[in-house]
């Protein structure tokens, strides 16, 4: 009987992200919420012989990366040669902040080896303080209200009437950097216009305090 066909193939990695992110030892730092972020792999045949119907596979990867593509051929790879194949992803914006994860590939041959390569990456932090405006808006009777901190911070969020009169608090309390959703619910309030802020104080050593308020309409 023949001897099955062995292929040398490598896999190496790049990614490609704005400039200005770094990351730490094998761990990739991936920008907070970012678009069209590409991972370059490089296929090398070391062999002798031809590798024919080559395809990168990602076989695993967090729930936050949305990746665009599952399969990338490689097409037919010549002794001693390689070829790039690139994937494009997104990073969610609900990714937890530090978290590391794993994308994890496979290079498949027409002969069904199969030969694995693994990329740790890491979400980062927003870039600044946001209070988003509420959605819907106007609402009856649910609407919610979303955020972002750039750093771990003491976070509060009221609600206040036209008249300046507190309606609710929202959260008051200790939060991660990353991005926020809070559901607010009108049943006990009447309609009309109402003011929610958001006061986050940074605990890592940041002098400056972010306030922000937005308004939002309840119509019943």
């Amino acid at each position: 009987m023949k001897p099955k066909t062995k292929y040398l193939l490598a896999l190496t990695a790049i990614i490609f992200i704005p400039v200005g992110i770094t990351f730490s030892q094998t761990v990739y730092k991936l920008p907070f919420a970012s678009t069209n972020n590409r991972i370059e792999l490089t296929v090398t045949n070391s062999s002798a012989i031809t590798a024919k119907s080559v395809s990168v596979v990602v076989d695993s990867l967090p729930v936050w990366i949305k990746m665009k593509e599952g399969t990338v051929s490689a097409g037919e790879l010549a002794s001693k040669s390689e070829k790039q194949v690139t994937f494009t992803f997104d990073v969610d914006k609900k990714a937890p902040v530090g978290s590391e994860g794993i994308i994890k590939f496979s290079i498949v041959s027409q002969t069904g080896e199969k030969w694995s390569k693994e990329i740790k990456v890491a979400a980062g932090a927003p870039d600044k303080f946001e209070l988003f405006q509420n959605y819907p808006n106007p609402f009856n009777p649910t609407t919610t209200i979303s955020y972002q901190l750039e750093s771990d911070s003491k976070v509060l969020i009221k609600i206040y009437n036209i008249l300046g009169e507190e309606v609710k608090t929202m959260f008051d309390g200790v939060q991660k950097a990353g991005f926020y959703e809070n559901r607010f619910n009108a049943n006990r309030i009447a309609s009309g216009m109402y003011i929610y802020r958001l006061t986050a104080k940074s605990r890592e050593g940041k002098s400056s305090e972010y306030s922000s308020i937005k308004k939002m309409m309840v119509i019943k």
